[in-house]
């Protein structure tokens, strides 16, 4: 759910005499007190009542049984909005109650362009009664209604008129690594455009996943592109630039400094790409004098400019979270609830790879939140995730048409946007079923076959998110097999994502999708940390220590493991030196963690120096700074479950 509103109500019995109900609201903007709202209050055409808050944020006003009142709300800051309250269905018998019914109201800027204001021509809130002796709020409206608040991705789209004389201004993005290989990603490098007379149009970097954007760039203008280096580390191998979806498009080689590209008219096709977007996430660590833990089971809030929650999500039991659909050369907020920090605790963010971030220090609308520009910076370069380190669960319900009717031991196909079958699952006899820890997918079709005519019994088959919330109405055809595509909107609805993390299926108990634990050969599962050292030291940096509290917290949830820690080097430098070297940072690994109280015998340390590599980079082979970097890493094997 996109937003919500955050309601609280209180009946009370008064003498039989009043026959009203009692709205009693707190307007809010941002989680803050808004003032000097006027009220009108209608039935019909007929104006019953007039409010002007001043320089309160509350109002009450009082409503006779049987009628349907309209509440309106005008604030100068603020859209036009209103409220319902259905009181003419009370039986005669249950007047006798005075209803009181409390909310606090949240109001939006009339200028926030996360926020699509069409929506305020119908009810903001409903308010009906219960049955017994309450007004409550209609919770199915309401619910529907606060999904469509905030804009989805699709609905920021830049939409470009077909005019000759008028260009619009286009988003240019990709992705730079070496030899067409992700793995080699071509990171925190400068990478410019140039006009066709060879101007500068723009400058920015690739972030630390090598992706890169261009906004407010006419495509007409266009005449190449640049990547340079200043540390020289790009000298061997080919540049290589893929398009948002991950498609090769153009390739070049490394000069002295640099690696210019000429941008022909399809390969600026390519690349343009309105709809544009980065992921953010990484790791909350919630600290105090005395003891430090995840920040697991959260809510993780993501705000615009304004404090407008825009994006939600829930910290997994590592205390990762991520946020996709971050659009370029934008203000967001990172925050969350107040009242979860206590007096003396802080909130620490690490990234993807546990490196310190910041604290969240900025209170706003009672969030702690951290302040995120979405250009290129140190900051919003750290906590950038590409689609491959993402993992995402796809769940939903299916119901035969109406939720009386679950749609049992039907084979659910799960297709990338190739129409190529990722996974399968089975739905229980509630119709429910779910895809697990599925490499992340931005667009997925879902499709069953009508095995024995078992869905031709019904009209439509009723698509629900996991929270029962209906998603889609599909109309059945006899004799057809089940197809959903969703759309962008529907999407988030169905899926969930997480950063990827190997460690977490050992503190879950739960396998990570079809690879689990043992591999898909049943082999033991090797884990490989960037546990980074100084140059020819062992001592642990305050990075290494964050990686390896994670794995101190594995082995204390799965009491069977037992690991293998090893540390590699790359073939620079002398072969003994290198030996020692690894030995001494895997046997400092290992001490920390038997430090904290891990039984010292489920722990092997070793040292391979530069013997085992992991890609031709041996004595005497010409390799870059980037293929080096592949071989220093500490792995942990395991080694019993």
């Amino acid at each position: 759910m996109r937003f919500f509103f955050h309601l609280t109500f209180l009946l009370m019995l008064w003498s039989p005499c009043h026959t009203q109900v009692t709205i009693i609201g707190h307007n809010q903007l941002n989680n803050s007190k808004l003032c000097n709202t006027k009220i009108v209050v209608k039935d019909g055409n007929e104006v019953l009542q007039k409010i002007d808050t001043k320089n309160s944020g509350d109002f009450m006003v009082r409503l006779d049984y049987g009628r349907i009142y309209r509440l309106y709300f005008q604030n100068p800051l603020c859209p036009v909005m209103f409220m319902e309250v259905v009181a003419n269905n009370i039986p005669e018998d249950k007047q006798q109650y005075k209803m009181i019914y409390e909310l606090n109201l949240p109001f939006y800027y009339k200028d926030d362009e996360d926020v699509d204001t069409t929506v305020f021509v119908k009810p903001c809130h409903k308010v009906v009664y219960n049955g017994v002796t309450k007004m409550v709020d209609d919770t199915s409206y309401n619910t529907a209604f606060d999904k469509k608040i905030i804009k989805t991705s699709s609905s920021h789209k830049v939409k470009v008129v077909e005019e000759k004389q008028v260009e619009l201004p286009v988003i240019i993005g990709g992705r730079v690594c070496m030899n067409g290989d992700i793995k080699l990603s071509i990171t925190n490098k400068s990478i410019s455009i140039y006009d066709k007379k060879g101007g500068l149009l723009k400058t920015t970097k690739t972030n630390r996943s090598g992706v890169f954007a261009f906004s407010g760039i006419k495509s007409s203008e266009v005449g190449k592109i640049k990547i340079e280096s200043k540390e020289n580390d790009l000298n061997t191998g080919q540049i290589t630039i893929l398009n948002s979806a991950g498609k090769k498009i153009i390739t070049g080689k490394y000069g002295t400094s640099s690696c210019e590209i000429p941008l022909k008219d399809e390969d600026l096709k390519s690349l343009t790409d309105n709809s544009f977007t980065y992921n953010i996430g990484g790791k909350l660590i919630l600290s105090s004098a005395t003891q430090k833990k995840f920040y697991a089971g959260k809510t993780i809030y993501l705000s615009n400019k304004r404090n407008t929650i825009i994006k939600k999500t829930t910290s997994n039991v590592l205390g990762t979270f991520v946020f996709e659909d971050i659009k370029p050369d934008n203000t967001y907020f990172i925050g969350v609830d107040a009242k979860e920090v206590g007096s003396g605790e802080k909130i620490d963010f690490l990234n993807k790879d546990d490196k310190f971030i910041s604290n969240f220090d900025t209170l706003a609308a009672a969030r702690k939140s951290m302040k995120v520009n979405s250009d290129y910076n140190s900051t919003f370069n750290d906590i950038s995730i590409s689609d491959d380190e993402m993992r995402m669960n796809v769940k939903a319900k299916l119901f035969g048409d109406n939720t009386n009717n679950p749609i049992g031991k039907l084979k659910i196909l799960l297709l990338n946007d190739n129409y190529q079958v990722i996974d399968s699952a089975m739905t229980d006899d509630f119709g429910s079923f779910k895809f697990k820890y599925l490499p992340f997918l931005k667009r997925f079709y879902l499709s069953a076959e009508n095995t024995n005519n078992i869905l031709d019994v019904f009209n439509n088959i009723l698509v629900y998110s996991n929270e029962d919330n209906m998603v889609k109405i599909l109309t059945h055809e006899k004799g057809a097999k089940f197809n959903y595509k969703p759309l962008a909107s529907e999407l988030s609805k169905l899926k969930e994502i997480e950063v990827d993390d190997p460690w977490l299926e050992f503190v879950t108990g739960e396998p990570s999708g079809k690879n689990h634990q043992r591999g898909i050969n049943g082999a033991r599962k090797t884990i490989v940390e960037n546990i980074l050292f100084e140059t020819n030291q062992y001592t642990l940096l305050p990075q290494a220590k964050e990686i390896l509290d994670k794995v101190i917290l594995v082995l204390n949830t799965n009491k069977s493991l037992k690991l293998e820690l090893s540390a590699h080097t790359d073939s620079k430098g002398n072969d003994a030196d290198n030996l020692k070297l690894s030995q001494m940072r895997a046997k400092t690994a290992r001490e920390y963690i038997a430090n904290a109280g891990i039984d010292g015998e489920r722990l092997i340390s070793v040292g391979y120096g530069e013997g085992r590599l992991r890609n031709k980079c041996a004595n005497n082979v010409a390799c870059s700074e980037l293929e080096h970097a592949q071989n220093r890493r500490v792995e942990f094997k395991i080694l019993e479950e």
